[in-house]
């Protein structure tokens, strides 16, 4: 299966992959196409952005997102993943961002007050995306409270913002070889610097179940030669 990652999953739909939209949080974060202009660059090393999360709310990405599709989902606030858990339906596909890099604050979400009650999510989807520098222990504690799908990896985190693209490999490579070999039933969704199939292939056959699909979405052309 194939992923179009957030943010990229807010503009492209197609029926032979699931769209991610979001980021959402519970409340608004205005801002989104002044951050974009400001903090969006090409590197030698990748896409870079700082974009912090900036979005209408969680009610407006609920409303606009297909029940096939996949809501991203981020808490700011201590209570933000009760409240999401209360807002949204058990049927609802999601993915749990707990690894923005762009965040004033860089507290582990998982350690608020709600965030294991989406293991009783009756979808489909109930993913949990980590960061590329994540820890042994934090993903042993992901996998303790009970979730079951670890997307890895979110974006590197450096001083002007999030890093994308090929230097996301030998991280998200590092933590499939450790679920792989530790909690062989964990599904895993593999990203970052996936550019053409032998990319995805190598994901694969390092032990991924499905691929996420991030900047190559920049290039369409690239993308459906991915995918078809």
């Amino acid at each position: 299966m194939y992923f179009i990652s957030a943010p990229f999953g807010n503009y492209i739909q197609r029926r032979d992959a699931i769209s991610v939209t979001g980021t959402w949080t519970y409340k608004p974060r205005p801002g989104r196409l002044s951050q974009i202009l400001k903090t969006l660059r090409y590197t030698k090393n990748g896409w870079r952005n700082k974009l912090g999360l900036r979005n209408p709310g969680l009610e407006v990405g609920a409303y606009k997102t297909s029940y096939n599709d996949c809501l991203s989902i981020a808490a700011i606030e201590k209570t933000d993943w009760l409240n999401i858990y209360k807002f949204i339906s058990r049927q609802r596909n999601i993915e749990l961002n707990i690894s923005c890099p762009n965040l004033d604050s860089h507290e582990d979400t998982t350690n608020f007050e709600g965030f294991n009650l989406f293991t009783n999510q009756q979808s489909e989807w109930c993913i949990v995306k980590i960061p590329p520098l994540a820890t042994n222990e934090l993903i042993d504690k992901i996998v303790d409270f009970g979730f079951k799908q670890i997307h890895a990896s979110n974006t590197l985190p450096t001083e002007k913002g999030g890093l994308s693209g090929k230097v996301l490999i030998d991280h998200t490579l590092r933590i499939i070889d450790y679920i792989k070999t530790n909690h062989s039933h964990i599904e895993i969704i593999a990203g970052g610097g996936v550019y053409s199939k032998q990319d995805a292939q190598n994901y694969i056959d390092a032990g991924a179940d499905h691929i996420s699909l991030g900047t190559v979405c920049f290039t369409p052309w690239k993308l459906k030669r991915i995918i078809n």
